[in-house]
């Protein structure tokens, strides 16, 4: 049994290393040729779906917290069965669910109401059935004097007297996430790649991967490099010293990239494999991380 799965991770290696170390000659402004499987494509398009799910799952939930004085209750399945009386005076925010590293989701989306603050108007409400009944009925007022009460949420808010909490499930956003299963997206909000930008994940992850396991190669290979420019004295001590600095540096980088292998960057060391330029320096470079870039 373990002689089986230790062939079967050979194997996998072994893909993964055939994978790292070939060129990616496909154009370009494509994912892959015509009749390829481009695994690129295939990682990018898996990335996109689980964010936007995950995403839309986030946006079911939204909470909120005020303070003031006030006192009372108020719980309601959409606008049409709702139950409670408060009187208050609150200045408070909504935000995004309960999980606050997260609402930068909601940031980086460019989604105008991460944040949506209100009051403080002294007002008294009450409501039962589909009724409902407010001491500051004019329409000036409304929508920054309490939370949000949008037609098909299910709510609750309680006020203790200094406090008061709030939360609401929007099934609106419970449909919209379902929906992204079969490629719709009724709440027009699933990030879209960026056209000017293309990712290889796939080509990232090898090419880490590859740097990981060969960047010690660094150190014969700049030996032998600068021995055959500069003679044996140089390529025994400044081979040598720049061998065992490209190599910690492709080490590290072969880590980085590996872990963010999902962002697809273009490669982060020029050459972006140990062997590429074996006799000549080629302009080796270390680069930010950034997108590949389309060509029109």
């Amino acid at each position: 049994m373990l002689n089986r799965h230790f062939k079967m991770t050979l194997g996998l290696v072994a893909i993964l290393l055939a994978m790292a170390v070939t060129p990616v000659h496909a154009e370009e402004d494509s994912y892959a040729e015509e009749g390829i499987i481009d695994a690129n494509a295939a990682v990018v398009k898996t990335e996109m779906f689980i964010w936007n799910r995950f995403s839309d799952l986030l946006d079911i939930v939204r909470c909120g917290v005020a303070l003031g004085p006030g006192l009372g209750f108020e719980a309601a399945i959409t606008n049409y069965v709702q139950l409670g009386a408060y009187a208050n005076v609150e200045r408070g925010v909504a935000f995004p669910h309960f999980i606050p590293p997260l609402w930068l989701i909601d940031y980086y989306e460019g989604n105008p109401n991460v944040f949506v603050v209100h009051g403080a108007t002294p007002y008294a409400t009450a409501a039962f059935g589909p009724w409902r009944k407010e001491s500051l009925p004019s329409k000036a007022f409304e929508g920054n004097r309490h939370f949000q009460r949008d037609k098909w949420d299910i709510r609750a808010q309680i006020d203790l007297l200094l406090i008061h909490l709030y939360v609401t499930i929007r099934p609106l956003e419970i449909y919209d996430f379902f929906a992204g299963f079969v490629g719709y997206d009724p709440s027009k909000d699933d990030m879209l790649l960026d056209p000017a930008q293309y990712r290889r994940p796939a080509d990232q992850f090898g090419r880490g991967l590859c740097n990981i396991l060969f960047g010690i190669v660094e150190i014969p290979k700049n030996i032998y490099r600068v021995t055959y420019q500069d003679g044996e004295m140089a390529g025994l001590t400044k081979g040598t010293g720049l061998g065992l600095w490209r190599f910690f540096c492709r080490e590290c980088v072969g880590v980085v990239e590996t872990i963010s292998f999902p962002f697809g960057w273009q490669p982060i060391i020029e050459p972006a494999y140990v062997l590429d330029g074996f006799k000549n320096d080629l302009g080796w470079r270390v680069y930010r991380p950034s997108f590949h870039k389309r060509r029109y």
